[in-house]
């Protein structure tokens, strides 16, 4: 059963959430509209997406970022929406080599940031050379399973696939603005190779 919607979430802490909307978001919404042409375009999946960012306020100790907050949250929210958070901590736990995580209608991903301040073409140029491709490895996950396919294709068949990415040298797929395919010199999205996958 599809859920409901993609959500993708952007997780700041409470005193950086302003700032980091400012800089980032023109990005992280643009990102959410390509993953919904590239759900469509490479997995036949057409649901609705939509983009928000998430201040977290400093709790107590079990009110603390961690994937377990992430999780409570995402049920919190509804289970039948797939919540994607892009969030400033790596996970405990993962058996994904992407610094990220991933179960029934979840996933997260360690969102990095320049070290130093960037000016916006040059922080944008490092989101999707850092971050893209590990959005599109954690969806690929989900998608490939609401597409019915079995363990062995939608987590074994992803990974080898990343590992021929990252260790092998396989390009992976750009993107312009406008979706459409580029050269590695200039794009605005990045994703794994997803033909490969379908």
């Amino acid at each position: 059963m599809l859920p409901d919607k993609l959500f993708f979430i952007y997780v700041a802490r409470n005193e950086e959430w302003q700032r980091l909307q400012a800089e980032d978001w023109e990005y992280v919404s643009a990102m959410a509209r390509f993953y919904h042409w590239w759900a469509k375009r490479f997995f036949g999946i057409d649901i609705p997406v939509e983009a928000d960012i998430l201040p977290i306020v400093p709790g107590k100790l079990f009110d603390r970022m961690s994937l377990a907050y992430l999780l409570r949250d995402h049920e919190d929210r509804g289970k039948y929406t797939y919540h994607f958070y892009l969030a400033y901590f790596k996970p405990f736990f993962t058996d994904c080599n992407t610094e990220g995580y991933t179960t029934e209608n979840f996933g997260m991903i360690f969102w990095r940031r320049p070290k130093e301040p960037e000016a916006e073409p040059k922080r944008f140029a490092y989101f999707a050379q850092e971050n893209c491709p590990k959005v599109s490895h954690v969806l690929a996950h989900e998608l490939l399973r609401l597409n019915g396919k079995k363990r062995d294709v939608y987590v074994t068949k992803v990974h080898k696939l990343w590992t021929q990415h990252v260790e092998k040298g396989r390009p992976f797929l750009h993107f312009d603005s406008q979706f459409k395919r580029t050269g590695s010199e200039s794009f605005k999205f990045a994703t794994l190779d997803a033909s490969e996958l379908v």
